[in-house]
């Protein structure tokens, strides 16, 4: 499965359940590094870096990471909807 087709199902899927999100597309105008997509769930700052098969997080991916738990938000690399779904619901559930 190709990244992109990953995150439009992954956008479907908080399209479904209501939660506010904000779906990052790199470009030339968007910080490096930053998350695929960024959600607010429960009230929670929460960042997903989708990747995909083998894909390699890169260094810029790491520090927008760290930046992002230093602050307090929560941030996930899921691999498949499933993960994804799954870390949606530890949000929702208070199990992160």
């Amino acid at each position: 499965m190709r990244e992109s087709k990953l995150q439009q199902e992954c956008v479907k899927y908080l399209k479904s359940k209501g939660i506010y999100y904000i779906n990052i597309y790199g470009s030339g105008r968007t910080a490096k590094g930053a998350p695929d997509i960024i959600a607010c769930i429960n009230g929670k700052f929460v960042a997903f870096e989708l990747k995909v098969e083998d894909g390699v997080i890169a260094p810029s991916q790491r520090i927008h990471e760290k930046n992002i738990r230093k602050s307090g938000g929560y941030h996930f690399y899921p691999r498949s909807l499933e993960e994804f779904i799954k870390a949606v619901r530890s949000c929702e559930n208070e199990e992160v």
